[in-house]
């Protein structure tokens, strides 16, 4: 999955997604969970059916909005039209300059 905070507007009572790309969907999917976090904080998610192309376009689902700079994540929970789990993704940027956060490795060299 991969998403960019560019184009998205800090500090809004209801953020509006910014556009969110799904690559290798498990065959079956039907169903999106699309849930934003910053650490332990949760702004909130909603679930919304799987666009055929994989690509949730920006504004398509609203959430509590970061204000504060930081490193945010969207975690992407699909599912199957039954409620099936068949899949998670997630992905971290730093808001608002959107730098890519990859956390770090605890394997040792």
């Amino acid at each position: 999955m991969s998403f960019s905070f560019l184009t998205s507007r800090p500090c809004v009572s209801l953020f509006e997604n910014p556009e969110i790309r799904l690559k290798d969907v498990p065959q079956g999917a039907a169903l999106i969970l699309v849930q934003l976090s910053q650490a332990d904080h949760e702004y909130g998610g909603q679930e919304v059916l799987l666009p055929k192309n994989g690509i949730l376009p920006a504004g398509a689902l609203r959430t509590f909005g970061p204000c504060n700079p930081g490193v945010y994540q969207y975690e992407v929970t699909v599912k199957s039209a039954a409620g099936e789990v068949l899949g998670r993704a997630r992905q971290s940027r730093s808001f608002p300059d959107d730098i890519e956060f990859k956390p770090p490795s605890n394997e040792l060299p």
